[in-house]
């Protein structure tokens, strides 16, 4: 393949910089020699093979490349959809009027590539075709009128023309906003202490209002109450100590009203000095209860407690005592391979596992699945029937192993989480992709250093 030269005439500019794109993207740019000598495009081969029309051009370097089967399809479904889109291209995208515009954004709709996970010669030749009527379209009105078309094209361009053969369609992107944060937890000792308080204040004024005069049988009865209800109180706190300390609020801690303390009160409103022992047991109560609290509400689990990276499948193979399942070995870029054990065999072919990027929870405790270990998790978009499942998408040249982060959540993650405590189980609710495809925690998106992670799938759950 080394000593085979291409000579390239071409009429126009846009014509070069589509053959050019795809040159590129299969490695051969050096062994293509062009110049604008002719009002017709013509690739001539080494062997005095011509070609005349931009398409056939295409093909023929594609099918010359390593990456040819990736280009062209490595299937005969997916040979075919190539084909597909490229009739697409010459008998419909003359002109690009904006009904033409709105019908590929319609066929776009739920698409990364346009076939299979992977770029494919009908993504080139579709981005270098559309290229110059989406660039002088202002970018509120692509965003307005063709959402999946610009969703496309943006991710095309920041991933399959490193080069810069074409610049970059500046495209303003709608800000991601976030949900504002729930309102901070009220304690249960808070609660139960404005309940508790405000029966107290009215009795306590009622007596104020009608004092009553004892008599002296009445005091020495009084006096006896108040130290019954004095021991009663002493004998109380360690229980209520006890329980508040396990987080549970009981009544235990209250002293209780009797005839002794509402004689007391008769005269004048009581003060803090008048009452030490409520007083003291309310604070050591809440000053018990607000650490539980605290602990509480931090116990609750978030993204960045997950270590997701991106890796990619070296190999897959069926598993011996499984039909349902794949053992697959993901390079995470240390050094060897990870083997991970994959319920995938019902929803993606061999083929279409082999070679193929994905993103991986890589701090999950190691588990036997049928006898064989696995060592991570891929995460893979769900339809809610269960019926078409697919892994996410990492963007095209994201270093293996790289850090999927997540907005607002830039915490160290756990170096192997506890099975036990179910964070996983906990954080995978709010994992699901939006309307547009882009996978995400709650409002952020998975994003690595050349975009967000995305999925053929809307809408969708994420596990």
């Amino acid at each position: 393949m080394s000593g085979r030269a291409y000579q390239l005439a071409y009429g126009t500019q846009e014509d070069h910089r589509g053959i050019l794109l795809v040159a590129t993207y299969c490695g051969i740019q050096d062994q293509l020699h062009a110049n604008q000598a002719s009002k017709d495009i013509q690739l001539t081969t080494s062997d005095g093979q011509q070609l005349s029309t931009f398409t056939s051009i295409c093909r023929y370097l594609s099918s010359q490349s390593s990456k040819s089967q990736q280009l062209l399809g490595a299937t005969p479904l997916d040979r075919a959809t190539v084909q597909d889109w490229l009739s697409f291209r010459n008998i419909e995208l003359h002109g690009l009027s904006e009904a033409q515009l709105l019908k590929v954004d319609q066929r776009l709709q739920c698409k990364v590539y346009l076939v299979g996970h992977s770029v494919s010669l009908a993504d080139l030749v579709l981005f270098a075709t559309l290229y110059r009527a989406l660039a002088n379209i202002p970018s509120a009105q692509i965003i307005d009128r063709y959402p999946s078309l610009f969703r496309w094209f943006d991710f095309l361009q920041h991933t399959v023309d490193p080069a810069g053969h074409y610049k970059r369609v500046d495209v303003r992107k709608p800000k991601f906003q976030r949900a504002p944060a729930p309102p901070a937890p009220v304690a249960k000792a808070e609660k139960a202490k404005a309940a508790d308080a405000q029966p107290t204040t009215s009795s306590t004024s009622n007596t104020t209002a009608q004092p009553v005069k004892e008599s002296k049988g009445a005091k020495a009865k009084s006096t006896s109450a108040a130290a019954g209800s004095t021991k009663e109180r002493v004998d109380a706190e360690p229980a209520a100590t006890t329980t508040a300390a396990s987080g549970h609020v009981t009544d235990a801690a209250t002293p209780v009203e009797t005839p002794a303390n509402a004689s007391k009160t008769a005269g004048a409103a009581p003060s803090e000095a008048t009452l030490p022992k409520q007083d003291g047991a309310s604070k050591q109560q809440k000053g018990k209860e607000a650490p539980a609290a605290a602990k509480k509400a931090g116990d609750d689990p978030t993204i960045d407690m997950l270590d997701i990276r991106i890796g990619q499948i070296v190999s897959v193979k069926q598993h011996p005592n499984a039909d349902s399942l794949y053992v697959e070995e993901v390079d995470l870029g240390e050094d060897k391979p990870r083997q991970i054990v994959s319920g995938l065999v019902k929803f993606v072919s061999v083929e279409q596992m082999q070679n193929r990027r994905v993103v991986v929870v890589t701090n999950l405790k190691p588990a036997k699945m049928r006898d064989v270990m696995s060592y991570g998790m891929v995460l893979c978009a769900s339809n809610d029937a269960h019926d078409q499942v697919e892994p996410i998408l990492p963007p095209e040249g994201v270093p293996l192993g790289e850090k999927v982060s997540f907005e607002g959540y830039e915490a160290e993650p756990e170096a192997q989480l506890n099975p036990k405590k179910k964070i996983f189980e906990k954080i995978s609710p709010d994992l699901k992709t939006g309307a547009d495809g882009t996978a995400q925690y709650k409002s952020a998106p998975f994003m690595t250093s050349k975009g967000p992670v995305i999925s053929t799938l809307s809408n969708a759950s994420v596990k």
